[in-house]
């Protein structure tokens, strides 16, 4: 007896392909644990719960109102902010999930997170026995949902806990086997309601539903066309074709599900038509906004991004996901979200991308049961077409091309099932499947996480813990942040989950109550601080508070301005003042922007180096503190040395410097310099010591955007210089002087590194828009 004998039993087995996808499934939970539930970076599959805030804060206190937060109006009302855009469903399932958990939060995301992966889990199932049906063959339906369920955006939004994620495409599969089910069995009820309960999940199930219907529909009125056509009259043909499209139970499923879903979107506007007291225009709720911008119907934000959005870019990047969809992440050599299979040159990926998804339309129509191929391998068209302005912004939709990957790898093993005739290649496809996938798991439980991201999240974690036992459970009734509550940025979601039951929100400034507590991202070594053991979120006794900033603003504004140009600035130590009269919260014109210079340029954190400044405020009016109708503002200067800090507001014609005393040996640096006697004189003097050149200006001439210099290295050797600037023959080191001076008494001085080829002489000289002003050469012999 051969081995092939011997494992041919097996191979018949019914639940042996069940148990080893069951087994290659589990591999995401074993292997999940270590990228940290909590902690992953980027996206809302990360450490910030923005959908799970919502779903736990459904309770019939608040008659099950979706909303993020709270806020305190204008007339100190407080209010919600509701988030109705999607079904009840999922978020009802985060809620149970999170349940028993109620006093670790951390505890809540991570049974949030592990739903979501028994989601995936049952999709993927669901997925199996849908093709178990199509197939009639276990081990080929096993091999074609290993591999169309190990690609890389189901893999890494698998745990991802919003509506369009695993409880979405849940629902869509459930749908999907109950298509099969019906189709084969005639189990009609069990189609209805497994649809409506899709759609209480999500909306996707919609894009399933729609080429369903209409192949459906198509196929019962060319039958009963094809019926009547030999042998009655032609009218009498017609009129049984339109008796066949009302009696279709495609026709009624399409209305069931169109209803029920119309019923679903009632009640989400309802609910929040209620939230806003009953004020605000249908047309105006934030959730009919919403779907406005998502199918490109909002003017205003589809014309902001026409560019992105293009037709020939948004179809070349859909079908490079659809590319990344069929390749098994163990395959793809490490690529991350947005990059290409790193053995597969740029362009090909697309030509393949729209290969592999017209052989599927194709080989669909040509399967034994190709209404349910055609309507699998082309749904995910029917969402992103129409939604273009949503799924070309969001990368986990590509998820919905699953479609796509699973009529592919069914077609191919049947296709090698016939030619071969043999089990043991369909055996080994399915080997073959279940190491794939579980490589490919082992590999994603350690991308996209980053050790610094999740030290920080976990640091911000222990710190609302801690202003969660300082609040002792009241309502914490300000949030005040150094500004809005947007520009929590990164965190605004965590600080929403973790303090949802106690936090009232203020936008901006203190308000004229009494008590309570304050949130900020400022640490303010004041007796007001309630965790001085915190290290990014502060707590602060409100009164406390407001005493201390009425201190500080006692004293800055009795002191003698340093400039005035709108507002008046002020040094004290490392920390920066500013007042402004009148505080102009309201005004969005009233924008101003605060550039913060370093010395040495490369202290500037890498995102700003590009710019050359260090933009530490760019709303002034959203920081400010209101006393006696002035606004307050402060914060620390960077640790780095500071040269200037520049002022202004943003689209207007002007700005103010401020300089910063520098450290005692630029001083005298900058003094051993002025004493030596200039080489040269032209508007400004140039030296050379020690492979540095520096260059005096005077007066110092920042703000007149005509003063711009020049500064042309040319070297001994052409060769010498980059070949960007051979064409040129010179190396143009500085091409904005008055933007680089730092000035000491009256005066400007740059030093800048020189190359490390042999330099002929340097030219300076000013230019404007009409060409150069003056020029002057400097050789270098008489510079040093």
């Amino acid at each position: 007896m051969t081995l092939l004998d011997r494992i041919t039993p097996a191979l018949r087995s019914a639940w042996l392909p069940l148990a080893l996808l069951l087994l290659a499934l589990s591999t995401v939970f074993v292997f999940g644990g270590d990228r940290g539930y909590f902690y992953r970076t980027g996206g809302a599959h990360n450490w910030k719960p923005e959908h799970l805030t919502i779903a736990v804060n459904l309770s019939p206190e608040h008659g099950f109102q979706r909303f993020d937060r709270w806020f305190i109006d204008d007339d100190g009302v407080t209010r919600y902010r509701p988030y109705n855009r999607f079904p009840i469903g999922g978020y009802v399932a985060m809620k149970l999930a999170a349940l028993p958990f109620g006093g670790s939060p951390s505890s809540q995301i991570t049974a949030a997170k592990i739903l979501m992966l028994l989601l995936f889990a049952g999709a993927a199932v669901l997925a199996y026995l849908s093709l178990c049906r199509l197939t009639s063959n276990r081990w080929i339906a096993l091999t074609a949902a290993l591999l169309a369920f190990s690609s890389y955006h189901l893999l890494y939004y698998n745990d991802m806990t919003i509506p369009e994620g695993m409880s979405d495409f849940f629902g869509v599969m459930l749908t999907f086997h109950a298509m099969v089910v019906f189709v084969q069995e005639g189990r009609f009820r069990q189609l209805l309601v497994k649809a409506c309960i899709a759609l209480l999940l999500g909306w996707h199930v919609y894009a399933l539903l729609l080429p369903f219907v209409i192949i459906g529909l198509a196929r019962d009125i060319l039958r009963a066309r094809s019926a009547a056509a030999t042998s009655t009259p032609r009218i009498m043909s017609s009129k049984r074709a339109a008796s066949a499209l009302f009696r279709s139970r495609y026709l009624l499923l399409g209305i069931v599900a169109l209803g029920f879903g119309l019923s679903v979107l009632t009640f989400n506007f309802a609910m929040e038509y209620a939230a806003l007291d009953g004020k605000t225009p249908l047309t105006e709720l934030p959730s009919f906004q919403s779907m406005l911008k998502r199918t490109g119907a909002d003017s205003v934000s589809n014309a902001d991004l026409v560019a992105a959005r293009a037709w020939d870019t948004f179809l070349e990047e859909q079908f490079r996901r659809i590319l990344r969809m069929f390749i098994p992440y163990a395959l793809l050599g490490g690529s991350d979200a947005f990059e290409n299979p790193t053995w597969l040159p740029n362009g090909l990926t697309v030509v393949l991308g729209v290969v592999l998804s017209v052989a599927c339309l194709i080989g669909s129509i040509f399967a034994r049961q190709r209404m349910l191929f055609a309507t699998l391998a082309s749904f995910g068209f029917f969402w992103a077409l129409p939604m273009r302005n949503l799924t070309a912004s969001h990368n986990y939709e590509s998820i919905y091309y699953i479609g796509l990957p699973l009529v592919f790898f069914t077609i191919v093993l049947l296709l090698a099932r016939r030619l071969t005739n043999r089990n043991g290649v369909v055996a080994a496809a399915s080997v073959s499947a279940l190491l794939l996938f579980s490589v490919s798991s082992f590999q994603m439980g350690r991308v996209s996480h980053s050790a610094v991201t999740s030290q920080v999240a976990k640091s911000v974690d222990q710190d609302l813990l801690a202003i969660r036992e300082s609040t002792a459970g009241e309502l914490v009734t300000v949030l005040y942040v150094g500004g809005t509550y947007e520009s929590l940025y990164g965190w605004l979601a965590t600080v929403n989950y973790y303090l949802r039951s106690s936090v009232v929100y203020y936008d901006g400034y203190l308000p004229a109550v009494e008590g309570g507590f304050v949130l900020m991202r400022e640490r303010v070594d004041t007796d007001a601080l309630l965790t001085p053991q915190n290290q990014y979120l502060f707590l602060y006794d409100r009164d406390g508070l407001e005493a201390w900033y009425g201190a500080a603003y006692r004293t800055v504004a009795s002191t003698e301005p340093a400039a005035r140009k709108d507002f008046d600035v002020y040094f004290d130590d490392r920390t920066v003042y500013y007042l402004k009269e009148p505080c102009e919260r309201a005004d969005t014109a009233a924008r101003f922007f605060l550039h913060v210079y370093p010395i040495e340029e490369n202290d500037l954190p890498d995102d700003r180096r590009q710019y050359g400044f260090d933009n530490l405020d760019s709303y002034f009016t959203e920081r400010g503190v209101l006393f006696d109708d002035k606004c307050l503002a402060r914060f620390v200067l960077p640790q780095y040395a500071v040269s200037k800090v520049n002022t202004g507001r943003v689209g207007q014609a002007w700005g103010v410097v401020h300089y910063i005393n520098p450290p005692p040996e630029l001083i005298s640096e900058y003094q051993s310099i002025a004493s030596n006697e200039p080489a040269a004189r032209s508007e400004f003097d140039l030296y050379i010591d020690g492979g540095k050149l520096y260059y005096l200006r005077e007066p110092c001439v920042y703000a007149d955007t005509a003063a711009r210099f020049f500064l042309h290295i040319v070297p001994e050797g052409e060769n010498d210089l980059p070949s960007h600037r051979r064409e040129h023959g010179f190396d143009n080191l500085d091409f904005d002087f008055a933007g680089r001076g730092v000035l000491f008494g009256g005066k400007c001085m740059v030093s800048v590194d020189l190359p490390q080829y042999g330099i002929a002489r340097i030219t300076t000289g000013q230019f404007d828009d009409g060409g150069r002003i003056w020029g002057v050469v400097h050789h270098v012999d008489s510079m040093r």
